[in-house]
Parts: C-alpha cells; structure tokens; sequence
C-alpha cells in the first residue's frame, strides 16, 4: 500500500492528455509558410517540446494542473481551464510552446528517416541549406522561443498576478536558465553546475519533486 507521501509524490500520467496546442496552432504562431504540412508536427513532438521546454520552466505540479484542465476544454467548460489558466493560455503559453515546437521538429522540416536513410525534404524550387545556415537558424529560433518563455514568467511571478496562479506560486522550480556552449544549447535546470550546485532540485523544498 502506498504511504501518504509515495501519494503525494505520485506523478499523474498526462501523457495521454492532449497537447497543450496543435500542428495548426504551431504552423500559424511561428512558421514563415502557412502551407506548412501539419503532419510534420506530430503529437509526439508537441509533447516532446512540452517536457523539454515547459514543464522544467513552470514546475511539474503547474504544468500537470494546465494539462488535466486543458483536456476537459476551454473555459468556462466545468472541469476545464479556469479563467486565469485560459488567460495565460491564450496569451502566453500557446505562443511560447509553439516556438519551441518549431525549434524541434526544425530538423524534420528539413530532413526524414526513410528506409534509405536520412534524405532531405526539398523541391525543385529550393535548395538545402548547409550545416552552418541551420545552426544559426534553429539558435534564433530557441532565442524567440526563449524570449516569449522569460515574458511568461515574469507574468507568472508579477505579484499582481500570483494570487491567481496559486499552484505555480507554491511549485515553482527555483532554476530555469539556459546558456549555450560551443553553439550547443544547455539547460542549466538539468546539466550545469556551474552555480555550485548539481541541480535546481538541490535548492527547491521536497514539494517540488
């Protein structure tokens, strides 16, 4: 039998939950060509971007709140979003998950796996851009998304605002900075110790884990 504190450390699977936006939702917040197919974002990349990008950003018991809501429906749907929720929702977070779905499924665009192998994704029209394009193309696609992530945040910490997000106030995660490294994108969250400390788990109370 679990104790009361296995309970309450008991992650809720909201994997099966759907994403907090859709392949259309990503095409029109951060894509250049609105004729992008939406199958290249798949569900699993929203995802992807979500744990890699979002949930370290808001704290896991925040992020698992959006979730839960977000698959009941919008607000004023009973169970779904409250109306705080549906305000950052509507605008921050669907903008900010968007570029960083973008700067995921970036390589995809560009090229698929195949049983040939690697092949690139091209018309006759265009032309494949090289190593050093991309690079710097996907950092500033980071860098955007970025941006729109740090303006959620402080939105969330605003102490106008924090009485209205009582579960991200309680759980916020004490370390979310990024810093690149030889033009290799890092997260100081999860890699670095370079504030003398292994993880931002090391300076956050139990509650947060």
């Amino acid at each position: 039998m679990l104790n009361l504190i296995q309970l309450k450390n008991k992650m809720a699977n909201t994997n099966q939950y759907i994403p907090l936006v859709t392949a259309a939702e990503v095409i029109s917040n951060s894509f250049t060509n609105a004729n992008t197919d939406p199958a290249l974002i798949s569900t699993n990349t929203i995802l992807l971007s979500e744990l890699a990008h979002l949930k370290t950003a808001i704290g896991k018991k925040f992020y698992e709140e959006l979730k839960t809501q977000n698959n009941v429906g919008d607000y004023p749907t009973v169970g779904g979003l409250t109306q705080a929720n549906q305000t950052l929702m509507d605008d921050f977070l669907i903008r900010t998950l968007c570029w960083f779905a973008r700067f995921e499924v970036i390589n995809e665009v560009q090229s698929n796996s195949s049983s040939m192998g690697i092949v690139h994704n091209i018309d006759e029209f265009a032309t494949i851009i090289d190593p050093s394009e991309l690079n710097a193309y996907k950092q500033d696609t980071y860098r955007k998304a970025e941006i729109y992530l740090q303006d959620m945040i402080e939105y969330l910490k605003d102490s106008d605002n924090s009485a209205d997000y009582p579960t991200y106030t309680a759980n916020a995660p004490c370390n979310t900075s990024t810093y690149k490294n030889h033009g290799i994108i890092m997260y100081d969250s999860i890699y670095t110790n370079r504030n003398n400390y292994s993880s931002w788990r090391d300076y956050c109370p139990p509650y947060n884990w």
